[in-house]
């Protein structure tokens, strides 16, 4: 793994924030009803909120579309996100660390009344198109992610799924962290596992893409995430790190991206689609064979279909890269 990868996943673990005052918007009734039309499933239909951290929402920054075919003839409706580097939102975002042009967000996510509580098993789905040419040199794009709430506030970057460096990236929380400051108030920084995962062993871009995910938000927890229907990463242990719930956020976030643009590089425009994308107490309410999904499960933690899994150990300051360590795989089979 490149060593400038490895300097940016480790920052990416350090990105949360403690929201103060309003932290989201309703949806106007009919964003609601296309929402709930086109993309959300289960218990996420019509339960879902804009960030107030979002750009703004500019004529064709999304739309909703009824069938868009991949290569491969797989079709699905959705919606489509258009963000342009021009879109400026929350100045804790855009100019985060002091940064003017470090991050921005068109996000969809859980009000704290949907969150989910700690001791909950939960199923999330997930379907994704990003075009196989796809540039997030030197900064990264998260298609989704998890943020640990203590109460109403968010101290802790959950899960995530990444477009970092132009690799793939799971990265999830393991059982340790400490807490900081940081601009917007206190942070948990957590040592991180990451997952790079590998285009070889299925194709990850240029196509329909689905994500399934089990997670047991709790001490004694665990957290699986298959692609296509193949077990990728199985994680059994803390997942939940003293939180009392979980929100679920999808949508394209991108962060860093001033490590890119320091060093001249441009900042493309991304387009990202999204499909099928819920929550739900059971697999059968998301996905169709739900029986071959878990079968693939053990008792013991799994990856298949990756290229290496780290180890970040941060900081605590979130302007300054985590330590990282390679765990060994694929040599070592169980590197958690």
């Amino acid at each position: 793994m490149k060593k400038i990868l490895i300097i940016l996943l480790s920052l990416l673990l350090l990105s949360s924030h403690s929201y103060a005052g309003k932290w989201h918007g309703k949806m106007k009734k009919q964003e609601k009803k296309d929402f709930a039309n086109y993309v959300l499933r289960a218990q996420s239909k019509n339960k879902m909120v804009f960030p107030t951290r979002n750009v703004p929402n500019r004529p064709g920054l999304i739309k909703f579309f009824d069938k868009i075919e991949d290569h491969m003839g797989v079709a699905e409706k959705g919606i489509e996100f258009n963000l342009s580097y021009s879109d400026v939102g929350d100045k804790n975002d855009w100019s985060r660390w002091g940064r003017p042009g470090f991050a921005q967000r068109f996000q969809i996510m859980e009000p704290f009344k949907q969150t989910t509580k700690k001791g909950k098993t939960k199923w999330y789905r997930l379907g994704y198109f990003i075009p196989k040419n796809i540039n997030t040199s030197k900064h990264n794009l998260s298609l989704f992610d998890f943020k640990m709430l203590y109460g109403k506030g968010e101290k802790a970057v959950g899960p995530s799924f990444n477009i970092n460096n132009n690799s793939i990236l799971w990265i999830f929380n393991g059982p340790n962290y400490k807490a900081a400051p940081n601009e917007a108030g206190e942070q948990y920084y957590f040592d991180g596992y990451t997952v790079h995962l590998d285009d070889r062993f299925s194709p990850l871009r240029g196509k329909w893409v689905n994500l399934l995910i089990n997670a047991k938000w709790a001490k004694d927890g665990f957290l699986h995430l298959w692609i296509d229907g193949k077990l990728r990463s199985s994680y059994f242990g803390d997942i939940l790190g003293g939180a009392t719930s979980v929100r679920f956020k999808f949508g394209p976030y991108r962060n860093y991206m001033t490590d890119a643009t320091d060093q001249g590089l441009e900042i493309k425009d991304a387009v990202i689609r999204y499909s099928n994308v819920g929550k739900a107490d059971k697999c059968d309410d998301l996905w169709s064979g739900c029986d071959e999904i878990i079968n693939q499960l053990t008792n013991n933690s799994q990856v298949h279909g990756a290229i290496s899994v780290s180890m970040c150990i941060p900081s605590g300051d979130g302007d300054k890269p985590a330590t990282c360590k390679n765990l060994g795989y694929p040599q070592n089979s169980r590197p958690f």
